[in-house]
Order: C-alpha cells, then structure tokens, then sequence
C-alpha cells in the first residue's frame, strides 16, 4: 500500500506586498462607536481583551466592525440591519477550550539585505520544480501580501496549524500607522485552532518591508466544539 505524502512541516513564506495608508480615526474611535451592549456582550462571551481593534467595515461604510481575542475566545463584530430597520452587530464567537491559549514574542532586527536571500529566485525551474512546494492557504493574496510583510517566524506560527486537513475558514488583519512606524493585528481561524499576531513595525526610510524591526506577540488556542 503507498503511503500519503506527508503534509510540508513548514508553511509558505509570502512575498510582502506595499501597505497602503489613508487618513482615517484609529481604532479607539471605532470602537467608540459600538454601543456599551456589544461591548458588554463581547466580554461575556470571550472575557477581558488581551488584544482587540476596531476599524470601518469595507461594505457598511459608516460603521465599525471590532476583533476581540479574549482568554476564552476570539469574537467578531459584523455591522447589520435588522428586520425593523436597526442597526445592530451581529457576533461570530470562536470559543476556546480552556486554559488553551498560549503566546510566543517574536523579535526581529532592521537587517540589510544579503546577497544569498535571492538565491532561490534565480535557481532555474528545474531546479525550483524538485523542491517541496507548501501548499497555499484558502487566502486571498491580499491576506498573503500582508503576511509577508512579517517576519518568517511570525509567518509560520500563523500559518502552520493549518498546513494539514484543516482549513481556514475566516481572517482579517488591520495595521495603522505610516511607512516608518506602523501597529498591526491579524488572525487566521479554523475549526480546531486560532492563531493571532499584534505587533509593532519600524522600518527605516527606503529599506525593503523584510528587512524591517518588528516586535510581535504570536498567540494560538484551541477552538472547543
């Protein structure tokens, strides 16, 4: 009987594509704009926030939607309109087994490029097509260009949960700042895990975004159903 191939034991590390910036209120003022109930409610569901943002929903243009990862779940806010014309938020809560949520610092330094790092790139496809090739997420290359901009450990604590038969199944990311400084949050979740990234970028002016400073906390938990 043959064997399945064993899944890559480490994920694929994306190529970082530019972060554009547009004036716009930081998350303090979305999450102004949730009413005290949803508040209430997300820390009921997931308890006191270790790491959250707010920002405007892409299709309610006027309104917030909010990521809360809390120590027994991860909540997300969805802005809506009820039958009776209100506004509400409708809540999508990843809850999480106990005690299960554990963290990891990620530290990198503002690094000048080697000229060994483009080694892969000019190998010939012969050469490219005999190496093992992760499989890519069920994310968009939105998602994976925001990825790359992270350091790799970074990248593969996000994305390795999900290299074998589970999917992800929903994600977001938000980051607020300018080229030279700059505060990001993101997360994948499946049905078995949640992984969860926040940090802080300096990239010195004219260097490339992976050789920027970053200092993040990578978190995961275990998804109970």
């Amino acid at each position: 009987m043959e064997r399945a191939p064993a899944a890559p034991s480490m994920p694929a590390a994306h190529e970082a594509a530019p972060l554009g910036f547009v004036p716009s209120p930081d998350r303090f003022h979305w999450w102004g704009e949730l009413h005290d109930d949803v508040k209430a409610h997300l820390e009921r569901k997931v308890g006191p926030a270790i790491e959250w943002w707010a920002d405007l929903h892409e299709r309610e243009r006027d309104r917030p939607y909010a990521v809360v990862l809390g120590p027994h779940g991860l909540a997300v806010t969805t802005p809506r309109v009820n039958k009776q014309g209100q506004r509400t938020q409708t809540v999508r809560i990843d809850q999480f087994v106990p005690s299960s949520i554990k963290h990891a610092v990620v530290q990198q330094q503002a690094t000048k490029p080697r000229g060994g790092l483009r080694s892969l790139v000019s190998r010939g496809k012969d050469e490219q097509s005999q190496l093992s090739v992760p499989p890519q997420l069920n994310i968009t290359q939105e998602m994976r260009g925001v990825l790359g901009n992270l350091p790799l450990e970074a990248q593969q604590r996000l994305q390795t949960p999900f290299l074998g038969s589970q999917a992800v199944t929903h994600y977001r990311w938000y980051y607020y700042g300018n080229d030279e400084e700059l505060d990001l949050w993101c997360y994948l979740a499946g049905d078995k895990t949640v992984t969860f990234a926040t940090g802080h970028r300096t990239l010195p002016n004219g260097m490339d975004p992976q050789h920027a400073a970053w200092r993040l906390t990578c978190y995961q938990a275990d998804v109970a159903r």
